[in-house]
């Protein structure tokens, strides 16, 4: 477990520091999205990327411009990937929070909405395309 744990805490640093100083809109370093490519269409990732980037130089605004869901969702993330490592650690996890089977299909659902909303060409819906 904790071979793991340092293993995705390396993973994670070393994205970082490459998203960090390499840009994706000025740079092929990163891969095109496949959906985006065989489709023309946004999906629910489309502008990760960007928005991580942007927010790790502070730009939350532009980040939020990129991709709202995922920054909206970020503090949810974090508090699951503190419990893994809580878990890891002191062998319990944080209290479980948004467990029930509701809370996944309302975040299933979310997410699919936001991806078709996102590729409606009219306001304000179009505000949402990265």
């Amino acid at each position: 477990m904790a071979l793991g744990l340092a293993a995705g805490s390396l993973i994670i640093a070393v994205g970082s520091v490459v998203l960090f100083r390499v840009d994706p809109l000025h740079s092929d370093f990163y891969p095109p999205c496949p959906f985006y490519a065989l489709t023309g269409l946004y999906c629910p990732g489309c502008g990760t990327t960007r928005a991580l980037h942007q927010l790790l130089h502070g730009h939350l605004g532009e980040a939020f411009g990129f991709n709202p869901l995922m920054i909206l969702m970020l503090p949810y993330l974090g508090y699951c990937s503190l419990s893994y490592v809580m878990f890891a650690v002191r062998g319990r996890p944080l209290p479980s929070i948004l467990t029930s089977p509701f809370w996944g299909w309302l975040t299933f659902g979310t997410i699919l909405l936001y991806g078709v909303l996102r590729n409606l060409p009219y306001p304000p819906f179009s505000l949402l395309a990265p």
